[in-house]
């Protein structure tokens, strides 16, 4: 969770929020509080902080729906969840099409507090950038920031494709509606099945 003057930012899970947090924390006096990258505090939800964002604009990555929930799967079978962390069975490709965990964590992070900006980790910097400029930062200040921080990709195999039938990623989507309601606002499409 980082809040500023004008805006606060929720870090979702597994959607290149250490990058996104790295970023605009980079950009000098742009940040007021920010919960620490190596707390498990970082993932706060906006309704934990109350009054501190009223009336500032709102902001959270989001990536593509099969995409998030293999990374959610790949990172629980290395590191585990919290308060134990200690490392799960990665579940089977069926198991992962089948979750409605998506729609549980984004219910969960806003309760109903609607998300102004979304910054899609497929296009993060542009996506970062267009916000930083829209809170006041120059474009030049902006790009520095983002340059700042590598891109980091976690080791497996990344193409949805060659995990997940046609009907696994139809039943992903439709397990998870509002999920694939903020995807189709987002990017304009959700992934064809």
């Amino acid at each position: 969770m980082i809040i500023g003057d004008r805006f606060v930012w929720a870090h979702l899970p597994k959607a290149a929020g250490t990058a996104t947090q790295e970023m605009i924390a980079s950009v000098p006096g742009l940040v007021r509080f920010q919960v620490p990258i190596d707390s498990n505090d970082k993932h706060a939800p906006f309704w934990m902080h109350g009054e501190a964002i009223e009336g500032k604009l709102r902001a959270m990555n989001i990536r593509r729906l099969p995409s998030w929930l293999l990374s959610i799967a790949h990172h629980r079978s290395a590191l585990g969840v919290s308060p134990d962390f200690v490392p799960l069975q990665l579940p089977t490709d069926a198991e992962i099409a089948g979750s409605g965990e998506a729609d549980e964590m984004i219910d969960w992070m806003t309760r109903g507090t609607p998300v102004d900006r979304w910054l899609r980790m497929e296009s993060l910097s542009a996506d970062v950038e267009a916000l930083l400029v829209e809170l006041g930062t120059d474009a030049r200040t902006a790009r520095k920031a983002i340059a700042t921080v590598p891109y980091v990709a976690k080791d497996y195999d990344h193409d949805i494709r060659n995990r997940f039938t046609p009907e696994q990623l139809r039943e992903m989507y439709e397990g998870n509606p509002t999920w694939t309601g903020v995807e189709m606002a987002v990017y304009g499409s959700i992934i064809a099945p």
